[in-house]
């Protein structure tokens, strides 16, 4: 068989927790809004913005859910997180954009996932945070 094929089949069976791919789609975002901010007048930086938007706003209505077992607390702490990147893209996509801010946000976004389940629970939360 094709080496080739057997390393994306080998890709495709890798399991990753959540929490890694969840910092991983952050990590990705975050990227293209450093990208864009190097370039700020071209389109890579409406595009990154575009990704941030949606991406926040996906994690808005996941955590809206009544399934989502996260606490009702932390819950509502990312989505006035959520709604802030959300405003500041809205309001100034076209002008003045806080790109520092967006990948502040996001970067905070990112070490939160990474940080050790152990060190989540000495927190007050639990071990195990799923996404929906």
């Amino acid at each position: 068989m094709n080496t080739k094929i057997n390393a994306y089949k080998q890709a495709a069976m890798m399991k990753t927790d959540y929490r890694s791919q969840e910092a991983n789609l952050f990590k990705r975002v975050t990227f293209g809004l450093i990208q864009g901010k190097a370039n700020p007048n071209g389109m890579d930086l409406v595009r990154a913005a575009s990704d941030d938007k949606l991406l926040w706003m996906t994690i808005i209505k996941l955590l809206q859910d009544d399934q989502n077992r996260l606490p009702a607390s932390l819950r509502g702490q990312i989505i006035s997180i959520g709604q802030a990147v959300i405003r500041e893209i809205d309001q100034n996509i076209t002008g003045t954009l806080d790109v520092d801010f967006l990948i502040d946000i996001n970067t905070q976004m990112i070490e939160g996932l990474a940080a050790q389940p152990e060190a989540v629970a000495g927190a007050g939360l639990p071990t195990q945070l799923p996404t929906a």
